[in-house]
């Protein structure tokens, strides 16, 4: 497979209209909530859930801003972001991935200097991957293609003679 240069770094940045999506899509339920009818009580505390929801997926598209994957070629995957200083982190991809041509989802997973295992859980599509866009205008979508081919084919390899841990 020769799907270009490694390792690849990919930044990625949280895409305005993907966020007004989400909360569109939290407005909506909530709004049916209040014209079902239903018991006071209940509507509240599932609008609360509807908030909290819409909350932790707005965290979750600002995470993102600053966020660099940088894709080896023996399957690893390092994260970096700017708000850690060059702090970076080896991590690996859990399986379960699901790569589509418009969006994928991925979740990955490390053991972190406290020896805890930890998590980050990833849906993107293309316009949230900052070369894309310049790649589209040029009419090569490039490391979207890139970062999904290796989701598809490297992603959770074992790393061979490798001192990376990614728990």
């Amino acid at each position: 497979m020769t799907d270009g240069p490694h390792p690849l770094t990919i930044r990625l940045r949280p895409h305005p209209v993907l966020l007004a999506a989400i909360l569109a899509a939290h407005f909506a339920v909530g709004l049916a909530l209040f014209l079902m009818h239903l018991p006071l009580a209940l509507t509240a505390s599932t609008v609360l859930a509807v908030l909290a929801s819409a909350v932790l997926a707005v965290r979750a598209q600002a995470r993102k801003r600053g966020l660099a994957l940088v894709l080896a070629a023996d399957g690893a995957l390092r994260i970096s972001h700017e708000s850690d200083g060059g702090g970076d982190t080896w991590a690996k991809v859990l399986p379960g991935a699901v790569v589509f041509p418009a969006v994928v989802w991925f979740a990955l997973g490390w053991t972190g200097q406290d020896e805890r295992s930890h998590r980050l859980r990833l849906m993107l599509i293309a316009a949230e991957v900052e070369e894309a866009q310049r790649d589209r205008e040029r009419g090569d979508p490039a490391q979207w293609r890139r970062l999904r081919t290796w989701l598809r084919h490297r992603a959770g390899r074992p790393a061979q003679g490798s001192s990376r841990s990614g728990g």
